[in-house]
């Protein structure tokens, strides 16, 4: 299984997951308020950093295709690359906002932890809130958290993971799901989903697959 398809595996867990539910924090509120005003459709580059090979693109929210491969060229990829980054790029509908309007659908948000400055909350995902049927078919088993920054509030770091074990098919155990989204500031002046760093480790048909990919999105304008 190359990079790029677990990029795009994890990509569709991550384009809408977000976080709030019973007892949701005002600050929460205040966050998805600020950066619904203020969306704008920004261009931007795609880079998908794979064990393989590294994959760099750009999306444009007024060309078609939206998102055009720079690099590798499209001629040096197999087919099964072409129909994954195809795949890929149909699901781009624009930037990653950290705290965006999904963020009423997930459930059991509590607080973990505080400070003066920020405060760190667990969620639990549900498959109103991801997109992807693969992703909504075992999304009971992950679990979540994210940062919320207390003036200005915003989000400024999502984790997902699975807190053990699990065979989602016979002959496949999944041991280990981790993924970080780091959260940086658009122009203008919200966050967005900046780097996603996505660590899976599993077992599938007596073969051990350990991939890290990471996902970056970059020079909006």
């Amino acid at each position: 299984m190359s990079s790029l398809r677990f990029v795009i595996m994890t990509a569709a867990l991550l384009i809408t997951t977000t976080a709030s539910g019973q007892s949701v924090p005002s600050v929460l509120t205040q966050a998805v308020a600020a950066t619904e005003a203020a969306k704008t459709p920004y261009a931007f580059d795609i880079e998908l950093q794979g064990a393989e090979r590294t994959w760099r693109a750009r999306f444009h929210p007024e060309t078609d295709p939206r998102v055009r491969l720079i690099e590798p060229q499209r001629d040096q990829l197999s087919g099964d690359e072409r129909r994954a980054f195809d795949s890929y790029a149909r699901d781009v509908e624009g930037v990653s906002w950290c705290a965006s309007e999904n963020m009423a659908r997930v459930r059991d948000v509590r607080l973990l932890r505080e400070d003066a400055t920020s405060a760190t909350y667990a969620f639990q995902p549900t498959a109103e809130s991801v997109r992807g049927e693969q992703a909504r078919r075992y999304i009971d088993r992950m679990r979540g958290e994210l940062t919320l920054s207390k003036a200005n509030p915003d989000v400024t770091s999502i984790r997902l993971f699975t807190p053990a074990p699990f065979s989602p098919v016979p002959l496949v155990d999944v041991r280990r799901v981790n993924v970080a989204i780091t959260c940086q500031l658009a122009p203008n002046g919200r966050r967005y989903a900046a780097e996603t760093v996505s660590d899976i480790s599993l077992s599938a048909f007596g073969r051990d697959i350990n991939q890290r990919t990471v996902q970056r999105a970059r020079n909006l304008q």
